[in-house]
């Protein structure tokens, strides 16, 4: 066995493999250290941990981070590995400083590509949304970030006076009769339309129509009502995580 996390921004993401099988998955919100290492020493303690060889982290939350570390120190796991430092990309990244792409980009674009071998949009929705693109070839050409729908809630509820924080759901209705109502309609269409004409502005500017892929926790919201998007891969993260691994470990066996 071995052991997948995708640190993020809000949530923490462990996933239990079997060579290439995912065993387990949970999801941790970034609440507190207390939270994370908490839930993660519940998820750790339902398997055989003698039975598991290493532990592959994509990270884009150092705080986060240390506190997984810190857990898996504590259960006696093998020193995690974080891929981008301890372990390479293996996958060109097209972009203009390489070294500044988070690892959760580079691990999804790794997924699509084992999935569709071909030019592939990718759409992330989570704290923030990314729009990214990889060729034909599987190369990382860049991408687009831009806010998450529960970033903007919170953005307009901090920055103003009286407009109160909504969670992102799709509203009823267009007019919004109150201001809950009129927040929530602005964050989920403004959304919606931002999304949609990303992907296009990005097809037409690399001249290819991809599959386009999203995931993230509002990735099966935003299909609903864009139509582009092909598919929704929940797990698409930790399907990049498995393929870094495998690749490392392929070359590793080559030496």
């Amino acid at each position: 066995m071995w052991l997948a996390i995708d640190i993020g921004n809000t949530n923490v993401h462990p996933g239990m493999f079997e060579g290439d099988v995912l065993l387990s998955t949970c999801t941790i919100r970034n609440e507190s250290p207390f939270t994370i290492q908490t839930q993660l020493a519940t998820f750790l303690n339902t398997f055989d941990l003698s039975k598991m060889r290493d532990v592959i982290i994509s990270s884009v939350n150092p705080e986060a981070e240390s506190c997984v570390f810190e857990c898996i120190q504590r259960h006696n796991l093998s020193k995690p590995k974080l891929i981008g430092k301890d372990i390479p990309i293996p996958i060109a990244v097209l972009t203009d400083h390489p070294d500044k792409v988070g690892a959760d980009r580079l691990a999804n674009a790794v997924g699509a590509y084992e999935r569709t071998h071909n030019w592939t949009v990718i759409v992330d929705s989570g704290t923030a949304i990314t729009i990214d693109a990889i060729n034909g070839k599987g190369a990382f050409l860049g991408g687009i970030i831009a806010p998450g729908m529960e970033l903007s809630s919170r953005a307009l509820h901090h920055y103003t006076a009286l407009l109160p924080e909504v969670s992102a759901q799709k509203p009823g209705k267009i007019l919004g009769t109150n201001t809950e109502e009129a927040i929530r309609t602005g964050i989920y269409w403004g959304t919606i339309g931002m999304v949609t004409m990303l992907i296009r502005l990005l097809c037409e500017e690399v001249g290819h129509k991809p599959s386009v892929i999203a995931t993230g926790g509002s990735a099966s919201l935003l299909a609903k009502d864009v139509p582009l998007i092909d598919a929704v891969i929940p797990q698409l993260t930790l399907e990049g995580i498995k393929g870094i691994y495998k690749t490392t470990a392929a070359s590793t066996a080559k030496r």
